[in-house]
């Protein structure tokens, strides 16, 4: 007789995953991931006491696959550019993650470990911890309404050429010469979604960076006025 395959955690992660990839995360159930694994439910609790504490292994699993570049260069920069771009990648593939990111209450080691860093990285540039949260909203906000876009423009299995060829039937180009020039170019170049992508965050990145520069400047003005305080009874 054949020995069942033994149930480990990665086995259990890995169709859990699957089954969020394809429904989202609310068509997982404990029931469901069972039956796709072909075994009872109450084996899945020999290895997680909820579907919570499942979820949570789900979300540090992916999680850890966000590079954040510290490596190559320690510049801010740099770390977000590569932390984004990498989190757009996963992002893309695994729709219902950003979610569980930023909400869900329980969390592994992988997850506080990348929010941390997230965080850090702006502390250490120089922005207060109001603002480094301000950020980390701004450039997330930015990433999942790119992946949103993408998943939209994805779901057809036309490319972006013919989508815009479809579109520019639909009005008359003497009536709307920006529109008809914006779908003629499309139409002939294409769609580069990286160029696009990087387009946007190079523009948020550069806005952070003048912020950092009007701290840093708003800083030296508040020293040199303390310091002249101290010297000069007359200031």
């Amino acid at each position: 007789m054949d020995k069942r395959p033994v149930l480990t955690k990665e086995k259990i992660l890995i169709k859990a995953i699957e089954i969020a990839d394809k429904g989202g995360i609310t068509a997982l159930s404990m029931r469901k991931l069972a039956g796709e694994l072909n075994i009872q439910a109450m084996s899945l609790y020999h290895h997680f006491c909820t579907k919570d504490e499942l979820i949570a292994h789900m979300a540090d699993t992916l999680v850890a696959n966000i590079d954040f570049g510290e490596d190559a260069a320690s510049d801010w920069r740099t770390i977000m550019l590569c932390r984004a771009t990498s989190a757009m990648a996963l992002f893309r593939e695994h729709a219902w993650l950003p979610l569980l990111i930023d909400s869900h209450v329980q969390s592994g080691v992988k997850r506080l470990e990348y929010l941390n860093n997230y965080i850090g990285t702006l502390r250490n540039a120089g922005l207060p911890i109001e603002l480094a949260l301000r950020v980390t909203s701004v450039i997330d906000s930015y990433i999942y309404g790119y992946c949103r876009q993408l998943t939209h423009v994805s779901d057809s299995e036309k490319s972006a050429e013919e989508l815009a060829e479809d579109f520019s039937t639909g009005f008359d180009a003497a009536d709307y010469p920006f529109l008809n020039e914006a779908t003629s170019f499309v139409m002939a170049q294409g769609y580069d979604e990286n160029a696009d992508f990087l387009f946007g965050l190079k523009v948020i990145l550069n806005g952070i960076g003048l912020e950092l520069e009007s701290l840093a400047s708003l800083t030296e003005a508040e020293g040199w006025k303390s310091g002249r305080k101290m010297t000069d009874p007359t200031a």
